[in-house]
């Protein structure tokens, strides 16, 4: 509260109410959460987009290429498993850095 008693602030004679924006409820934590998912898929994306992409082509053209029974023996399953070619493709990119170490410093 204001020393002369008034609850708003009084600017040349405009007085200046925030009242409707003290909080934002449900909407503006939806609104918050959705952003933090937004920013968190963005860094996903920025770290693991060459091998989702690459892990997305694997799984698509796998099955024209290699038979059941070959996929049966790699991965224990008659289809492949995304997840499993998605970390096989992590992996095959942090191997593949570590033998170009110039690449390290891009």
């Amino acid at each position: 509260m204001l020393p002369s008693g008034d609850s708003a602030p009084d600017f040349e004679g405009v007085k200046v109410r925030v009242a409707h924006v003290r909080s934002l409820g449900l909407v503006g934590a939806f609104l918050a959460l959705m952003t933090m998912l937004a920013a968190i898929g963005f860094g996903f994306l920025m770290l693991f987009g060459k091998a989702l992409l690459a892990a997305a082509l694997v799984k698509l053209l796998w099955p024209t290429l290699f038979s059941t029974e070959f996929t049966m023996v790699v991965f224990g399953t008659h289809s492949v498993p995304f997840w499993k070619v998605f970390l096989l493709m992590i992996l095959g990119s942090v191997v593949a850095k570590m033998l170009r170490p110039a690449a390290w410093s891009r």
